[in-house]
Parts: structure tokens; C-alpha cells; sequence
């Protein structure tokens, strides 16, 4: 099954979410990641929650929530483009576009034109997609995950919680992170 078609989208009234990995009745362990899209360390972390959905899919539910940090200059931008891109089904391709070229979207001069060239490429209506990433709409749905996550505790990027429990430390490899998975699946079913 390709990764894109793993995806399911969900919105509950005070839980929404930008994307999930699984059916929202699943009993599969809920991993759920407070990202920011402009973030060096979430960067670093995409290719590894990837590894762990491909090798552990079975098993687990990923749950990625918007956390544009002030900070970030371009974060609030790049998370109303996923957010534009997944009301017409294509969260995941723009999610991971984001990814893949941060360093080169984010340090550009103009990071906007970059991520509608990145919506252009993965097929989206561009009328939609730009009356979209400045609606007040989008803005909020953002901001509403950020909120959920303030309300929570997160404070930095990225913030994983496991079954509502807050991952911390964070694991500093793909192999601690499935450890730490691996445990949390023993005692579900423990």
C-alpha cells in the first residue's frame, strides 16, 4: 500500500487534526506529533516517523498536529499550505514536501512562491489551493491545533505523545523511538 493512501482524515470538534495514519475506530497505539513545519529537529524527525509508519503500521496510529512556532517566520505559511492541500485530499504529498525541501523553501527569498510552485507540482487546483492558504478558515484550523497544543504543555517542536503521554526525552534515533514504541505496545497488550 503506498504511503499516501495510508492516510485518513479526521476532524473532531476539539481534536482536530491535520492528518492520521489510520481509521479513527482502529485500536492501533496513538502516536500523536506536534510539528512545525520550518523546524530543523522536525526535519530531522520526518524521515524517521516515516521509517516507523512503514515498518509499524500495523501496530500504530500517527497523528500530526500544527505547531508553527513564532519563531519560525514561514512556519504559520507552510502549515495553511498543508492545511489548503489536504482540503482537496493532498495533505500528505504537500506534507512531505515541506520536509524534503525545508532547508530550500525556507531560506528562500520568497518562500511563498516555493510552496505554491510545491502545490503547482503535486497537483492541486490552484484557485482553490491560493483563495485557501489566506483564508480565515485555514488560519484558524491552524491555530486551533496550536492551541491544543499549548493546552497540553507543548512548548517546543516537535512533541510526541504516546497514548496522550508526553515522550520525553526525545529519542535521538529511529531504533530509540522504536524501543520506546515497542514498549508502549507490550503493555497495551499486556
Amino acid at each position: 500500500m503506498a504511503l499516501a493512501t495510508l492516510f485518513l482524515i479526521s476532524c473532531q470538534n476539539s481534536d482536530t487534526e491535520a492528518q492520521s495514519s489510520a481509521s479513527a475506530d482502529s485500536d492501533k497505539l496513538i502516536i500523536t506529533e506536534y510539528s512545525d513545519y520550518q523546524c530543523p529537529a522536525c526535519g530531522y524527525f520526518h524521515p524517521i516517523v516515516e521509517r516507523l509508519k512503514q515498518n509499524m503500521g500495523d501496530d500504530i496510529e500517527f497523528r500530526m498536529r500544527y505547531f508553527p512556532l513564532n519563531s519560525h517566520r514561514y512556519a504559520a505559511l507552510a502549515a495553511r499550505a498543508a492545511e489548503a492541500a489536504r482540503n482537496q485530499g493532498k495533505f500528505y504529498e504537500m506534507h512531505s514536501m515541506l520536509f524534503e525541501n525545508q532547508e530550500q523553501w525556507s531560506r528562500s527569498s520568497n518562500p511563498a512562491m516555493a510552496i505554491v510552485n510545491y502545490a503547482r507540482e503535486i497537483g492541486l487546483d490552484m484557485n482553490q489551493f491560493t483563495d485557501e492558504l489566506n483564508a480565515a478558515e485555514t488560519q484558524e484550523a491552524v491555530m486551533q491545533q496550536r492551541q491544543e497544543g499549548v493546552s497540553k504543555g507543548v512548548n517546543s517542536t516537535p512533541t510526541f505523545f504516546i497514548e496522550g503521554e508526553k515522550v520525553d526525552p526525545l529519542p535521538k534515533s529511529y531504533e530509540e523511538f522504536e524501543a520506546i514504541i515497542q514498549k508502549h505496545l507490550e503493555q497495551q497488550q499486556g
